[in-house]
């Protein structure tokens, strides 16, 4: 066991001597940067040309685990999710009660990728971002998931609510109306539906769709004779973003490895500037 760890920790100390070593440990990047000639500051609209939309790395983040929200609340609170759902089910909890599910699941996802943006530079060095990640997922529920509590097939309508009388269902179909509820509720995730899972019997398969927006701004300005801009976003750490302005489009790359507008994995686009929409007030009279 010491042998290994010494290993790696001798690569940490010696990384900038002898990285070729330890090269082959590290992850390779997925995303080229993008040209990085500098020229005029960026001015007014953009969004992602289709040429070359985005590009983001394959980063995994975990999901924040609801066991240890509230940790240091009295013991007679309600107690945080049994381990086994919350690690293998998603925090879905179902049963044989009145109510199929009595804990809806977290929909979960770890794939970064910016499928629509508009990024918009003013003339006085703010900026704003809207970025839409956008995707088709699976959660796959085991049958201790689905039947730990009771659940069976046929033991209710599918949608007991708006059609009470639609006769017995077999349980996958019973959660598409509970994980399509719950998706709904979240606002980003439509078109849930539930199907007999393809890897375990009494299980199963989840889809969704996702379309998450999140709104960056700031401000930004030009570090003195270099392509590179300086973004501060919502006065954290700024960031530095090589960049090419090409007068109707602009390259973007995260300096040094770093991500784009604070979105973890984003590490490159390309944005196509729009028209300016605003005209004079002679301009519109003639």
């Amino acid at each position: 066991m010491l042998k290994p760890t010494f290993t790696i920790v001798a690569c940490s100390v010696f990384l900038t001597v002898m990285t070729s070593g330890c090269d082959q440990f590290m992850q390779k990047p997925h995303c080229p940067a993008l040209d990085s000639c500098g020229g005029d500051l960026p001015k007014g609209t953009y969004i992602l040309d289709s040429s070359h939309p985005s590009c983001s790395e394959d980063i995994y983040v975990p999901p924040a685990d609801p066991r240890v929200n509230g940790g240091m609340v009295p013991v007679q609170r309600q107690p945080p999710l049994d381990p086994a759902l919350s690690d293998w089910c998603d925090s879905l909890v179902t049963n044989g009660g009145t109510m199929l599910s009595v804990h809806d699941p977290d929909f979960y996802y770890d794939d970064p990728h910016i499928g629509v943006a508009s990024v918009t530079f003013k003339p006085d060095l703010t900026f704003s971002a809207g970025l839409t990640q956008i995707g088709h997922y699976t959660l796959d529920f085991p049958a201790y998931c689905m039947r730990a509590f009771a659940a069976m097939d046929n033991s209710r309508p599918a949608d007991p609510v708006n059609n009470p009388d639609g006769g017995p269902a077999r349980l996958c179909d019973q959660l598409t109306t509970v994980v399509h509820a719950a998706g709904t509720g979240e606002g980003a995730y439509q078109n849930a539906a539930c199907t007999d899972s393809k890897i375990e019997s009494g299980g199963c398969q989840c889809t969704f769709d996702v379309t998450a927006t999140s709104g960056p701004a700031g401000i930004f300005s030009q570090e003195p004779g270099s392509p590179t801009l300086q973004i501060l976003l919502n006065n954290n750490y700024p960031q530095q973003v090589t960049y090419c302005n090409r007068g109707d489009h602009i390259e973007l790359t995260g300096a040094n490895g770093s991500y784009l507008f604070g979105k973890t994995g984003l590490r490159t686009m390309s944005l196509a500037k729009q028209p300016d929409t605003m005209q004079s007030p002679t301009t519109m009279q003639q």
